[in-house]
């Protein structure tokens, strides 16, 4: 589902907390998403990538960031299963394919401990998705 009714920086934020608290802490990179349905929207600026921050919880992960860009306040938060994942010039590529349609990929530039990291967790992930999300300030655009 992507959503961009509502406040979406005050969801993501909201995610982000009750992440703090009920899921496991994975790390922070920045990164770019991209989501590729009926054409191509960054769902995060190309130019200069926000910290994204990353979770699992309930068999899924959870990627979610907060920017500001001029006056404006975005967001980003998807809950997925993740379809794949690979590592390619030290950017690590994950790819989700929501059940609506659609290819969502997220690149992070972390290091090598973080690739590790979430190789492990991505072999933990379960097809789980009753509480798929996404949610983006800038898909309105």
């Amino acid at each position: 589902m992507l959503d961009w009714s509502g406040d979406v920086v005050y969801e993501a934020l909201g995610s982000y907390i009750d992440d703090l608290h009920g899921s496991v802490f994975i790390g922070t990179a920045r990164g770019r998403v991209i989501l590729y349905r009926n054409g191509t929207y960054n769902l995060t600026p190309a130019e200069n990538p926000p910290f994204l921050n990353i979770f699992y919880r309930d068999g899924m992960l959870c990627i979610s960031g907060v920017w500001s860009e001029g006056k404006e306040t975005e967001a980003v938060m998807i809950r997925m299963v993740p379809s794949g994942m690979e590592v390619r010039d030290n950017v690590i590529y994950l790819t989700f394919k929501p059940r609506k349609g659609g290819i969502v990929m997220v690149a992070l530039y972390g290091n090598e401990g973080l690739a590790k990291t979430l190789e492990s967790v991505v072999s933990e992930c379960r097809e789980y998705r009753e509480n798929e999300r996404i949610i983006s300030s800038r898909v309105s655009r």
